[in-house]
């Protein structure tokens, strides 16, 4: 059994995972995209932590002829990487809890940021001017989470320790702790309107693109805030433009966006009232830490026979 991951991974988890098999092997890959030894008999490979930023890693993956099992550190399972594993029935598992304290945390944090005028008050700052500026209080605030799975329903709980009032929107009725009311699509339309702060925290699928689209935009207040902390292709950005120009909403904050890198040269940068992350969310130490333990986890149930935990296919 041989592993193809990057060389930072191995340092962190290769002993641990050395105890669960004596006899693995790795073919590591560095930031330059130089592998220790030839990945062309690893039958696993992790992409994840470093080997996740080196192109080389990704196109060597998806050639490897032996290949049998990944693991990724993606909450979603979207893009050229997988459509290419999915068409080589290559069983794959990803991390869809893994990032779920960060970017719960992350979209609670534009909440505050917008409310209590935090980028407005860093501008007085460094104007040096003083003056008391009027704030917002979230106790009588709604916020609508779209998607109520780990990361979504983390959002709903910090909310709730707010005193927010919250809204959800999911594809199953199922309920959900600390969400106020619950709704399924069809009733997106009806929920709009009562949010302040609409977060997106659902999965990507084909069906989504441009779910946030012009009639969505007008449905929602005039004072309300959009937050994306899901995937860029579920907003359609040329309408959100529009409607931040005109003054249908008061802003938006986009942590994902349809094209990653944005290009430098790109509109979207200067839009008034938009706030661009570069998807940078789902970022700590823990992060990594909780996905190695992940496939850790499923190492042993590989080995073992056992079915896997988050098997995307």
């Amino acid at each position: 059994m041989k592993v193809a991951t990057g060389r930072e991974f191995f340092t962190q988890f290769g002993d641990i995972a050395a105890g669960i098999v004596p006899d693995l092997r790795w073919a590591l890959i560095d930031r330059a995209g130089s592998w220790t030894e030839p990945p062309d008999d690893c039958d696993l490979a992790v992409w994840a932590g470093d080997a996740y930023y080196v192109d080389a890693f990704v196109e060597t993956a998806i050639q490897l002829p032996a290949l049998r099992w990944v693991h990724t550190e993606d909450a979603g399972t979207d893009g050229p990487f997988y459509d290419a594993m999915r068409e080589r029935a290559v069983m794959l598992t990803h991390s869809p809890a893994a990032n779920a304290p960060e970017v719960a945390e992350f979209a609670l944090a534009l909440i505050l940021w917008a409310t209590k005028r935090l980028d407005a008050l860093g501008q007085q700052q460094r104007g040096h001017q003083w003056r008391v500026l009027p704030l917002e209080a979230l106790s009588d605030k709604t916020l609508l989470v779209i998607g109520l799975g780990a990361i979504g329903a983390r959002i709903a709980g910090y909310a709730k320790a707010f005193g927010m009032r919250v809204l959800g929107i999911r594809r199953s009725p199922k309920p959900v702790a600390k969400v106020d009311r619950l709704g399924t699509m069809a009733d997106l339309h009806e929920f709009l309107p009562q949010a302040d702060f609409v977060a997106l925290a659902l999965p990507y699928s084909p069906d989504l693109i441009g779910f946030i689209n012009q009639d969505a935009i007008n449905r929602m207040k005039p004072g309300a805030t959009l937050i994306n902390v899901a995937r860029g292709a579920l907003v359609d950005t040329k309408a959100l433009v529009e409607a931040l120009a005109a003054g249908q909403i008061r802003q938006a904050c986009l942590d994902v966006l349809p094209t990653e890198p944005l290009p430098a040269d790109a509109p979207l940068w200067d839009t008034p009232n938009l706030f661009i992350t570069p998807h940078n969310a789902y970022n700590s130490p823990l992060y990594l830490i909780r996905v190695g333990e992940l496939w850790l986890e499923n190492l042993k149930r590989y080995v073992q026979g056992e079915p896997l935990l988050h098997r995307a296919f």
